[in-house]
Formats: C-alpha cells, sequence, structure tokens
C-alpha cells in the first residue's frame, strides 16, 4: 500500500519536472520505470526521477547528462548510486492527503505563468504554491512561506483542493515543512532520497 501511494507520488511529481522542462523548450521522456531528461533540467530539478522501486541504475543513467551537476530522484530511496560518483544531497519523505476544504481567504490564482489547464499557482502575499495534476492525482510543490508554516499549509492545501477538486494530494517535504505538513492533516507514505554528482 505504501509503495503504491508513492508511485503514484513519484508520477505526480515526474510530471510536474516535464511540466517544467517544457516550459524551457523540451521534455523529458517516461518510461515504465524512470522519467528522465537527456538535456540538462533547470536549476533545482532532478535529471531523472524513478517511478517504481525496481528501476536499476542504468536504467537511470542511460541518456542522461551524467556530468557534474547531475542530480537524480531516488523515489523509493533504494539506489546507490555512490559507484558512479553521486552523494546524497537529501533525504525526505512523500506525503498525501484528501482534502476537501474551503479555500482559504486571500488565496488567489495567477495562471499566466505555465498556461498549462494540469498546472495551477497560487498565493496570498505571504505565501505561495504551484499545483499540478497527473490523473486523478494532484502534487503540491515550491510551497515558500514569508508567514507561519501551519497558515501557509493550510492555504497551500485549500488551493490544491480548489485546483483540483477531490483528487488526492501528493507531494514530499522534510525538516520543519514535514513537520507542518503532518500537523496539517497529511500522511507520510516512504521515504525518498536525492542523488547529486
Amino acid at each position: 500500500m505504501v509503495r503504491a501511494g508513492v508511485a503514484d507520488a513519484a508520477r505526480v511529481n515526474a510530471r510536474w519536472c516535464d511540466t517544467v522542462c517544457r516550459a524551457h523548450g523540451f521534455a523529458g521522456t517516461f518510461t515504465r520505470h524512470v522519467w528522465k531528461s537527456a538535456r540538462r533540467t533547470p536549476p533545482l530539478y532532478p535529471d531523472a526521477v524513478t517511478l517504481t522501486p525496481d528501476a536499476t541504475m542504468p536504467e537511470v543513467l542511460e541518456g542522461i547528462d551524467t556530468s557534474p551537476g547531475c542530480s537524480v530522484k531516488d523515489s523509493f530511496g533504494c539506489l546507490d548510486l555512490s559507484h558512479e560518483g553521486f552523494e546524497v544531497l537529501f533525504e525526505a519523505t512523500w506525503i498525501s492527503r484528501t482534502a476537501q476544504v474551503s479555500l482559504e481567504p486571500g488565496w488567489s490564482r495567477d495562471d499566466d505563468r505555465f498556461g498549462d489547464p494540469s498546472v495551477a499557482v497560487w498565493s496570498d502575499g505571504a505565501s505561495g504554491v504551484t499545483a499540478n495534476r497527473d490523473g486523478d492525482f494532484a502534487g503540491l510543490s515550491n510551497l515558500h512561506t514569508r508567514g507561519a508554516l501551519d497558515d501557509a499549509w493550510r492555504g497551500a492545501t485549500s488551493a490544491v483542493a480548489a485546483s483540483f477538486p477531490g483528487s488526492p494530494i501528493t507531494g514530499y517535504e522534510r525538516g520543519d515543512d514535514l513537520d507542518a505538513a503532518l500537523r496539517n492533516g497529511y500522511t507520510a507514505l516512504g521515504p525518498l532520497r536525492v542523488w547529486l554528482k
């Protein structure tokens, strides 16, 4: 059950990575086990994302630019890329929540950034979040705030829920953001690891 939830979250996240790449003029490739980009992705985005726990190292690395700066999101935390010159950049936890909540006051939608119906960008002046959809699932990413974390999580969750009503919301977090997500109704699904060369 946890693996299935992680697979859904990883797929939604990979779709977001692909959307960002498309906004920069190129697209990645989805296979059964991996999403990857032959071209170096924009800063802070991985060059490959595993979609299943049985993705192999050759499947992940073949066809991507593995020069210094390459990064891989190991969605199930089960690869060892250290022998290929990679180091763990950070570890995090996939999260999920089903949310039927009203939009928090002050949040508004800005759709001018992507022009894609599967993406919604929201803010309330102090916080912002990006929502994206893949199939029946919604992704929550790029949450940032200058205010209280719990307020930001409540507002961001309501914004994603307003974007794609009835869709389970997925994402990943670590540290204080993970703690705030769990306090605000999210469930931890499983670990992920990001590798950097």
